[in-house]
């Protein structure tokens, strides 16, 4: 409801004359051809989310009734009553400032909303000048699963993970094997690796398959934990 609330807003109201048009038109014409589906190489995620995140502030103070309004109702109501200055002005401020870091405001989502573990920290330390990798994924706020809240650090250019789901599991109970016996089956995806040390090789092994959502099989059984076990520990050594 928030993208064709804009560019309704823009179309009614921004003649070719004025200078808003100029700056707008373009990014206007993007939003409006978009599938609303995230990518890595999406400039119109990247203009939406920075877009929205603006307008993030203004929605949470729309008031419906008594009681606490959920986030779709507050979203419609903000569509509905938003002026045209309210939802045009945001977007040219995203304009601008991606032009002046980025020296264009055509920039896919990927190149700046990054993972990156360069630390075994509990605070994590960000760098734009180290290696990071693109994610396609974005915040539940804007109803992603699996969601990836990104944030720009104090002196970076880019947006880097700091919450959401870092781990997803889907399971089959009721599966037979080829012998006929009903097992558990599960595919997972973990955010970076299982160690938190950062020279292990299990720091970072599942980084791209948790990126590119690679699904990884769970270890339900003893037979199956031991066929991909690296070594085995006894009590007592």
């Amino acid at each position: 409801v928030l993208i064709p609330a804009l560019v309704n807003s823009f179309d009614n109201t921004v003649l070719p004359a004025d200078s808003l048009y100029a700056l707008l038109k373009e990014p206007i014409n993007v939003l409006k051809n978009w599938n609303y589906k995230v990518a890595e190489n999406s400039v119109a995620t990247t203009l939406a989310i920075e877009w929205a995140t603006l307008l993030n502030e203004s929605m949470r103070k729309v008031y419906i009734n008594e009681g606490e309004a959920d986030q779709v109702s507050v979203t419609k109501k903000f569509a509905a009553t938003a002026s045209a200055k309210n939802l045009l002005m945001p977007l040219a401020a995203v304009v601008n400032e991606l032009q002046k870091i980025h020296g264009n405001w055509q920039v896919a989502w990927g190149s700046i909303n990054r993972y990156q573990r360069i630390s075994s920290n509990i605070y994590l330390n960000y760098d734009d000048a180290k290696e990071s990798y693109p994610v396609a994924y974005a915040s539940a706020l804007w109803g992603m699963l699996p969601a990836y809240n990104s944030a720009y650090i104090t002196g970076m250019h880019k947006r880097y993970g700091v919450s959401g789901n870092s781990f997803v599991c889907a399971v089959e109970f009721i599966k037979k094997d080829s012998a006929g016996v009903k097992k558990v089956k599960a595919k997972s995806l973990l955010a970076g690796g299982q160690s938190g040390n950062a020279s292990s090789k299990h720091f970072n092994d599942q980084l791209l398959m948790y990126t590119k959502g690679q699904f990884k099989d769970v270890l339900f059984y003893k037979e199956d934990v031991l066929k991909h076990a690296e070594r085995n520990y006894h009590p007592g050594e």
